[in-house]
């Protein structure tokens, strides 16, 4: 009977234990997939990004980066995009390889290089949520109501191991009457290259506050 009761025992436990695992795996309610990035990485909120890991001292300094056409939106499975969500999500990953490009190389100036063709670093992005909102609803109530938003995954990773480096999740919201969610989207994009390029991706991360959900 203890035997029986052990063996009981040891299946709970481990249950518990693989449910507590899954549940590890992703954060923003179920929108950032860690092992996408790294099933160890711990992820922090800093300024201008809402998910932000960085494995060790790597910077983007004096690398040379290699900027992918992004795959088609992979929607998390908590989305429910409707035809217009979807197109939008299109038209920002369509853009994304090049407006990456462009942040980088205007923020970093000289201190690193930037190719749509080789690079170093790898440098993959995908969309994983999008909603265009709605327009009335701003117009009419504003302070928020009908917010577009937009939820990206970025990676960079080491081209010669294949090893992911660091890596960012956020999600833009265009929360006021008049703006739109892909041009509050870009504005977001230069800042936060700029924050990268300003502080060093180490400090940064250093600085930044753990997030646990």
């Amino acid at each position: 009977m203890a035997r029986r009761h052990g063996l009981w025992t040891l299946v709970a436990f481990l249950l518990v234990a693989s449910a507590t695992s899954l549940t590890a795996q992703t954060l923003d309610k179920g929108r950032l997939d860690v092992s996408w990035f790294d099933p160890e990485a711990v992820f922090k909120e800093v300024d201008e990004i809402d998910y932000l890991w960085v494995a060790g001292d790597f910077d983007l300094e004096g690398r040379s980066l290699h900027f992918k056409p992004w795959p088609e939106p992979q929607f998390a499975p908590s989305s429910k995009p409707d035809e217009k969500d979807q197109r939008l999500a299109k038209m920002i990953t369509a853009a994304m390889q090049d407006a990456l490009k462009d942040a980088f190389a205007k923020a970093y100036g000289d201190r690193l290089q930037a190719s749509t063709e080789k690079g170093d670093i790898i440098v993959e992005g995908r969309v994983v949520d999008c909603s265009t909102g709605s327009t009335a609803a701003k117009m009419l109530v504003g302070f928020g109501a009908g917010s577009g938003n937009t939820t990206i995954d970025v990676r960079f990773v080491e081209a010669a191991t294949g090893k992911v480096l660091a890596g960012f999740h956020h999600r833009v919201v265009s929360g006021t009457t008049w703006s739109t969610t892909d041009s509050k989207f870009f504005n977001w994009l230069d800042d936060a290259v700029e924050e990268m390029a300003k502080k060093g991706l180490p400090k940064l991360y250093a600085r930044g506050k753990k997030v646990e959900k």
